[in-house]
């Protein structure tokens, strides 16, 4: 049967003579070649309406989505240049365009060679970077702010702001009522999802906006006596329910007397409870019609639990209003800090765009779009929700060359707000409707086989669509294999075999086994071949992709294959931090942490080592302790990154997890590899020390939200490796030889779990079943079940040539979705489709491609040596030696509580110098009014909880370090007469160096300026550095750098002598030389004829403990010479003295 056969409405969809105008909508069913579709028409745009590339929009879903459309776009440009030139080029249809164009007259080689040379500028972009772009360059059009920041994880906000909610509106719930809601299981867990769901447009079902849900005490005393009422009438019921057991109990005994199932239920019963319970487990059971007081008892049992759940639905109604009132306040609050900070989260983009285009009616930035983009095509339609549709009706819908491009059978992303009743609305919008349905992904036997499986019955209703009209259902449209089609079958003795084949057993467990040994049958059979392109080869594991519904099937599926040696690889959305890699590594920060042998035991007794029990107590002592207080003096001076691929090296890890496949090693190497660079990202961008990195690893371990593709765990090598992918991630990919252990898609939503739905308006709607009404459980039910067949749909048509398909009888499956299937097959005689027994792993089975060949080494990992050994990229912690630091003694003086805070109570180390650092880089020096909100995100981010005492304190630091006199030369000046606007914060050089001695740079020392070298040879390379100020005041150019340094308790320990000390002890010296060597290299590269004597200023560096607006104190500042800088130059580069 034809697409026209189905829908006349649908045109056949050809790429080459489509009509090139008006709003189109392309239904392109799995495997039909829609990117080759879209780029094809690009060719056409550029070449027939002569429509600059840059004019172009093209949207998807995905970034792999985005990547591998540019790059057939690039691909496509560029052969049609060639052929423009003369070249012979092996797409017919690139040809053909090409002298269409030229035929018309259009100078087709200085159009290709416009697109060539604009490539880059090619806007292939997911539908988020799209909003986000618009809002940016149209940001007067929109009315948004310039230069916000994209939140990457409104996840961890979202979690402060709950527990802020929880601590203020939950915690001082009076008692009795707040038992109530801890029985009745409130969570923070739950009102956290809640509001993340709801934030990202997944309404809560008993929310009303602009509703106030606040309570107070005597709301919560009404409720907890209005429950004690209800309470105390179902504790009457329930006693009068008893007596009245006890008064007939004689008849119930009698009753049970010579009948076994009513003895065996009720005599004896220990309790009047007891009896009830039986009866009520038992009361569809024919027999109990001979005890006749029963019906009598079930009906009291059935008032009883009318009074429980009127109990229970009066306190789920309360808990859902604190729950209502935590989308308020937190919704709110959430709000507020991205508003402070200039920050927006992905689903905001989609909204701020969505209001300023389509609810406030912005004429204006239609014609801004229109003019900017000529043609727009909007990729994987079926993806997109309301929103998004109205954006891009909006903005494209009229007066624009605009092709939607989608399959609505493929729809399975309703969780991420994916919406079919969308697709429907702009299926009857759209000026011109086409279908593609010329497969070209699988081979002619398995387009038949599909064919059939979803249509086996002229009735057939595939997707569940019942009696909806057609202009709101989806059906399924037979396709066709192109002619002379090269795909292959899969060969069993030179024969093909049923492309789609099934097998029914009773359990998952049986499922593994039978497909494991059809896999292994298949490898390792000669009689089995693939038969592609007219030529027969053996089958390998690459050809082999299995699909899965949880991350947890395909982990199990691999562990069963691992044992037989056959190499499988996951391809999942799996979070790294949920592995059993990062709870071990948690184990190994511990030891390195609080090192004693327990804890090192516990360590090294892990996949990562794959050391036994007798080996560890073999070890030597000493040694493992000494390594381990290494590890432990790495992460403190180098960070953790350092101390863990230390570790790596002593233990030999990638090494013995990669020499043998059974140990899964390539797995586990991967994800260690990705929870150190987590760990070592988390530790700079959060700025925590070790204790606070071991607490961040056990939330993620523990389930902590976390978003972005950085958590995603990463595919290990996947070199001729079977694939196991979830279904939703196999979009878009194929497999010769597709294996599903399970379809078995269930309609209820597990226990516990809310039901989601689309309502009638198309709003995602969120509650529990108990809530919804008897209609809206039944529209659930209906588009869930209709996701699962779209799931099945997706799952099979992955497949090339074979399809193995696996059926559980198992009772928790019944009415399955995949049940539905089986059912319609049932009588349809084809030789396409055939039901298979069960396989068995013959015992004693090892995958042979495994064993190594003669000759052929074990995978080892590479060891990399540098070509030149003296290459290093320097700085000044590299060079400098580390001086002894003398002891600080305290005063006994009364102290200001001022001096006592920056003393005492500010304490000492990184993280305080991080907060300092923080609130200096944010703040302008010369406006106070706005130093609060930098204070109140310093103290949240890195002292929470000391909001109250540190925001005074510090906003009086900064007083007195801006305000302080420096006295330079003949200069003097305050920070506060600083222009904001001509400082660069944390400025960063890179500058070469030759060969030197780094031993030489002692030379720069003086009596008063001592410089200490750490041992070296020789070296060369790059000397990098962080300026933590550089700024221009009055002419001239300085280098400042914030200390937190403790060096007493006293203002007289700040002053010139005592800063003097400490700036040779910590060697800091060598440090500002080499600052003004970088920044006279800078300005000499930016400032004609720049002269280092009369333009460079000055170092200042400011001990911010010590500093006080009325004194000098605190602050050292030197002033090197051109003489002194030129010399260390030399000295950086040349071996000679």
């Amino acid at each position: 049967m034809g697409l026209n056969d189905m829908n006349t409405k649908f045109k056949n969809f050809d790429a080459s003579t489509v009509d090139l105008a008006g709003s189109n909508l392309i239904e392109a069913s799995a495997g039909t070649g829609k990117t080759y579709s879209i780029a094809i028409l690009v060719l056409r745009l550029l070449l027939e309406k002569q429509i600059n590339i840059r004019e172009i929009l093209m949207v998807t879903f995905t970034k792999a989505a985005v990547a591998e459309l540019e790059e057939r776009i690039r691909l496509f440009v560029r052969t049609a240049q060639k052929a423009a030139q003369g070249e012979s080029v092996k797409d017919g249809n690139i040809t053909q365009i090409v002298e269409n164009a030229r035929n018309a007259g259009n100078p087709v080689n200085q159009l290709l060679e416009e697109a060539v040379a604009f490539l880059d500028e090619t806007a292939v972009l997911t539908i988020h970077s799209f909003c986000q772009q618009t809002l940016n360059e149209f940001a007067f059009e929109t009315q948004q702010l310039f230069n916000v920041e994209l939140m990457q994880d409104e996840a961890q906000l979202i979690a402060d702001e709950c527990n802020k909610f929880w601590r203020k509106y939950v915690s001082t719930i009076p008692t009795p009522a707040l038992g109530l809601f801890h029985k009745a299981k409130l969570s923070k867990s739950q009102i956290q999802s809640v509001v993340k769901s709801h934030s990202s447009g997944t309404k809560y079902y008993h929310y009303q906006p602009d509703k106030d849900y606040t309570t107070n005490a005597d709301d919560y005393a009404q409720i907890a006596d209005e429950a004690a009422k209800l309470h105390e009438a179902i504790v009457t019921f329930e006693q009068k329910i008893f007596d009245e057991v006890k008064l007939r109990r004689g008849e119930i005994e009698e009753a049970c007397a010579g009948q076994k199932h009513l003895t065996n239920w009720f005599i004896p019963y220990q309790d009047e409870d007891t009896f009830l319970k039986a009866l009520a487990f038992n009361r569809t059971k024919t027999t109990l019609n001979k005890m006749p007081c029963a019906a009598h008892f079930l009906e009291l049992i059935d008032e009883l639990e009318l009074l429980k759940a009127e109990k229970e639905a009066f306190i789920r109604k309360h808990i859902n209003i604190l729950i209502c009132n935590g989308i308020n306040q937190i919704s709110e609050s959430v709000t507020f800090y991205k508003s402070r900070y200039s920050q927006v989260s992905f689903d905001d983009l989609i909204a701020k765009l969505h209001v300023a285009l389509v609810q406030k009616d912005n004429d204006s930035l239609v014609a801004r779009l229109q003019e900017k983009y000529k043609a727009v095509f909007i990729d994987e339609f079926q993806d997109t929700d309301r929103l998004q549709y109205e954006i891009f009706d909006k903005a494209f819908g009229k007066n624009t060359i605009l092709f939607y491009i989608g399959d609505p059978k493929q729809s399975i992303y309703a969780w991420r707000k994916a919406d079919v009743q969308t697709y429907f609305r702009a299926k009857n919008a759209v000026d011109n409707l086409y279908g593609m349905n010329q497969n070209y992904r699988s081979s002619a036997r398995m387009i038949a086989a599909m064919n059939i499986f979803f249509k086996p019955k002229p009735d057939t209703d595939t997707f569940n669509f019942g009696d909806a009209p057609a202009e709101k259902r989806i059906d399924y449209i037979a396709v066709e294999a192109p002619e002379n089609t090269q795909k292959g079958n899969l060969l069993a003795n030179g024969e093909p075999i049923a492309p789609i084949q099934i097998s029914v057993s009773k359990n998952k467990g049986i499922i593994q086994q039978s497909l494991v040994a059809q896999i292994a049958k298949i490898l390792d059979n000669d009689t089995f071949q693939l038969e592609t392109n007219g030529i027969k080869r053996k089958v390998l594991p690459k050809d082999i992709g299995i699909l899965v519904r949880k991350n947890s099937e395909g982990i199990a599926i691999k562990n069963v294959l691992s044992a037989y040696g056959i190499q499988a690889v996951t391809i999942n959305d799996g979070k790294v931090l949920q592995t059993q890699e990062a709870q071990y590594l948690l184990y190994l920060l511990q030891a390195i942490i609080d090192i004693n042998r327990a804890n090192i035991n516990k360590a090294l007794l892990s996949p990562f080592t794959a050391f036994k029990v007798e080996e560890i107590l073999a070890l030597n002592s000493d040694l493992i302790i000494e390594l381990f207080k290494n590890y432990k003096s790495l992460w403190e001076k180098d960070g953790i990154y350092t101390a863990l691929k230390t570790w790596i090296k002593d233990f030999a890890i990638e090494e013995k997890l990669l020499k043998n496949a059974e140990l899964n090693g390539e797995r586990t190497v991967t994800n260690l590899n990705q929870l150190i660079e987590l760990l070592h990202k988390t530790q700079n961008r959060k700025n925590l020390n070790s204790l606070e990195l071991i607490s961040w690893l056990k939330r993620g371990i523990e389930g902590m939200e976390t978003e972005g593709d950085e958590f995603e765990q990463r595919i290990e090598s996947d070199e001729d490796a079977i694939k196991i992918v979830t279904i939703h991630k196999s979009k878009g990919l194929e497999y010769n030889i597709v294996f599903i252990p399970s379809l078995d898609f269930l309609r209820e939503p597990p226990k516990d779990f809310n039901y989601n739905f689309r309502d009638e308006s198309g709003n995602y709607i969120s509650g529990a079943k108990h809530d919804l009404s008897a209609d809206e459980q039944e529209e659930t039910l209906k588009q869930v079940e209709q996701e699962n067949r779209r799931l099945i749909y997706v799952a099979i048509t992955r497949a090339v040539s074979q399809c193995y398909i696996y059926k559980s009888t198992a009772s928790y499956y019944k009415g399955s979705s995949m049940e539905f299937f089986i059912k319609e097959l049932d009588g349809i005689q084809t030789n396409l489709i055939q039901f298979v027994d069960e396989q068995q792993v013959p015992e004693g089975y090892r995958y042979r491609a495994t064993a190594l060949k003669p000759g052929e080494k074990p995978l080892r990992p590479i060891k990399f040596t540098l070509l030149d050994s003296n290459w290093h990229k320097l700085s000044y912690s590299a060079l400098r030696a580390d001086h002894p630091i003398s002891t600080k003694n305290k005063s006994n003086t009364e102290k200001s509580e001022y001096d006592d805070f920056i003393f005492n109570q500010l304490r000492r180390g990184a993280k305080t110098g991080n907060m300092l650092h923080f609130i200096f880089e944010n703040i302008h020096f010369n406006n106070p009014q706005k130093w609060a909100d930098v204070i109140e995100e310093a103290i949240k981010r890195f002292v929470p909880q000391q909001q109250e005492y540190y925001a005074p304190m510090l906003n009086t630091l900064l007083e007195n370090v801006l305000n302080a006199p420096i006295l330079l030369g003949d200069r003097a000046f305050k920070l506060s007469d600083v222009n904001t606007f001509k400082c660069i914060h944390e400025f960063e050089f890179d500058f070469l160096l030759d060969e030197f001695l780094p031993a030489q740079l002692s030379q720069l020392s003086t009596d008063a300026a001592q410089i200490a070298i750490r041992p070296w040879t020789r070296a060369k390379g790059l000397m990098n550095g962080k300026i933590d100020l550089f700024f221009e005041h009055d002419g001239k150019y300085y280098v400042l750098d914030w200390k937190s340094n403790y060096l007493g308790d006293r203002l007289e320990d700040y002053d010139t002598e005592q800063l003097s000390e400490a700036m040779n002890e910590n060697n800091y010296h060598l440090q500002y030389l080499i600052y003004s060597l970088a920044v006279r290299k800078y300005l000499e590269s930016r400032i004609p004829n720049f002269n280092f004597d009369r333009q460079f200023g000055g170092v200042i560096y400011l001990f911010v403990r010590g500093m006080r607006s009325a004194s000098n104190t605190g602050v050292f500042t030197a002033k090197p010479s051109w003489t002194l800088i030129n010399k260390l130059d030399k000295l950086l580069n040349s071996v000679a003295v």
